[in-house]
């Protein structure tokens, strides 16, 4: 709906009226902005004040200049500007509505404004001003032009009854779209509140999630681990049974030898004490010394003792490899040498290696790496096994070890059967793998990954080819943050 000039709203000034031509397609202008469905265009507003401003600049001037030009009466020259004054203030009222809370209700209150002062102003105050002008131009003095203007004051013009009567249906338009809007804004502000509580909620749930994920994690680590040294059972038992065996059958030998030494030494004690011939008791002397043939005892003692020994020292170790690598150990981090981890870590799986690989170590001095040591034989173990796994008959496993300056890296290789280039991008994943059900959880690589990349902040990579072998190799950072306090895994 527009507003359109009439001539029943001329004052008969000539300037006045293409001024108030120019309110009008300022309202004009201004009513599609304010009466949006999403609501007034803020930015439109905006341009409708500062349009405002220069016309109110302009037309109150050239008011204020013909009352002086005129010399009217100056209880209405006070009146007038009053006027003016007060729209000044209405402008500058809603340009700071403008920027506050209420600027949704901006619109609607500022076209109210608008077109009510067009009504109260044109229709009203400046054909007011203009019968003064007219009446002083006749030869009135201008307190007479003054009390014949108040006198008809009260006289109602049809023409601002009808105006006021076509913006009383664009109010009702207004107030329906602001109407609708503030009922958006209250729903979209309870569907924010909804929304942020859920989110809230939701944040609140995977935040136990995820301590739930790290303890699970933690479990599935030793349970992967313990799994591992649950299937290398019975070779770890194999290795701790020969040298086990061979100290038992050490042992009833030098049994034997301790009875044969005391006979030899109850000979010599009858030497001195039995009152029988000199030359029986020699005998009996001789006898006993050439069945405990002792020149052949006293090598073979030797020898049992120091196979003995070794054997028990085998068994020692191997229960201390075994101890060392089941170990929760998950925040201990220490300075350790890798080469002495895999030494521990062969040992360990020995049995399951010794037929069906050659191993070949090319271990080259390392320097201390500040690490979680068990996790890391973890890694070893992995790769290992995996290695002596993929081996399709008796073949060679190298494992070789090396730093630069920033790393330190193990490379263990194998000429087995390799993995092929589709599978190569999955072997990290998390329970894929390609043996047999009942073989393998598919854990033992992914966790390997999760141990080097996340925890240590290294690398692990795969180079492989059907029928050439595989090669993995861990680069480890010799200098990480996460090997810090505050970075444990």
């Amino acid at each position: 709906m527009n507003l359109k000039w009439e001539t029943y709203f001329e004052t008969g000034i000539a300037v006045v009226d293409q001024q108030h031509r120019g309110l009008v397609d300022i309202i004009n202008e201004a009513a599609p902005g304010l009466a949006l469905p999403g609501g007034p265009d803020m930015q439109a507003i905006g341009a409708v004040l500062d349009r405002l401003f220069d016309y109110a600049a302009s037309h109150f001037k050239t008011e204020e200049d013909l009352m002086t030009l005129h010399k009217l009466d100056a209880r209405y020259v006070a009146h007038h500007c009053a006027i003016h004054a007060k729209f000044v203030d209405q402008v500058v009222g809603m340009r700071t509505l403008l920027s506050s809370d209420g600027a949704l209700e901006v619109g609607p209150s500022r076209l109210r404004y608008l077109t009510s002062w067009l009504t109260i102003h044109i229709l009203d105050e400046d054909r007011r001003f203009a019968r003064h002008v007219a009446l002083v131009e006749a030869g009135e003095s201008a307190s007479g032009a003054y009390e014949i203007v108040a006198k008809n004051n009260r006289s109602i013009d049809p023409a601002r009854a009808a105006l006021e009567t076509a913006l009383g249906d664009l109010y009702v338009v207004l107030g329906e779209h602001n109407k609708t809007l503030q009922q958006a804004n209250a729903k979209l502000q309870q569907a924010r509140d909804q929304l942020e509580m859920r989110v809230q909620e939701r944040t609140n749930e995977l935040s136990g999630a995820l301590e739930q994920m790290k303890l699970t994690q933690s479990q599935l680590l030793q349970s992967e681990k313990m799994a591992a040294v649950g299937q290398l059972a019975a070779g770890v038992a194999h290795e701790i049974n020969n040298p086990i065996g061979f100290v038992n059958s050490n042992l009833g030998s030098l049994k034997h030898y301790v009875a044969q030494l005391l006979n030899v030494i109850s000979a010599y004690e009858a030497m001195e004490t039995e009152s029988s011939p000199l030359a029986e008791r020699q005998q009996h002397l001789a006898q006993a010394r050439a069945v405990a043939d002792l020149d052949y005892m006293k090598a073979d003692v030797v020898n049992l003792l120091n196979e003995s020994v070794d054997g028990l020292e085998r068994v020692k170790k191997i229960v201390q490899d075994l101890k060392d690598f089941s170990r929760v150990d998950q925040a201990e981090w220490q300075d350790a040498d890798l080469n002495a981890g895999l030494e521990s870590t062969l040992n360990v799986i020995a049995h399951e290696l010794k037929y069906r690989a050659n191993v070949v170590k090319h271990f080259a001095p390392l320097p201390l790496l500040r690490c979680l040591p068990s996790q890391l034989n973890q890694v070893f173990m992995n790769l290992l096994l995996n290695a002596a796994q993929a081996l399709e008959g008796p073949g060679e496993i190298n494992i070789t070890t090396g730093f630069s300056e920033d790393t330190v890296w193990i490379e263990i290789r194998d000429n087995g059967k390799g993995i092929p280039t589709d599978l190569q991008k999955r072997i990290f994943e998390p329970f894929f793998t390609t043996k047999p059900v009942g073989k393998g959880t598919g854990l033992g690589l992914a966790i390997a990954f999760d141990i080097v990349q996340k925890k240590h902040g290294g690398r692990i990579e795969v180079d492989s080819a059907p029928g050439q072998g595989s090669t993995f190799r861990i680069n480890l950072p010799r200098h990480s943050a996460q090997s810090s306090p505050n970075n444990l895994g």
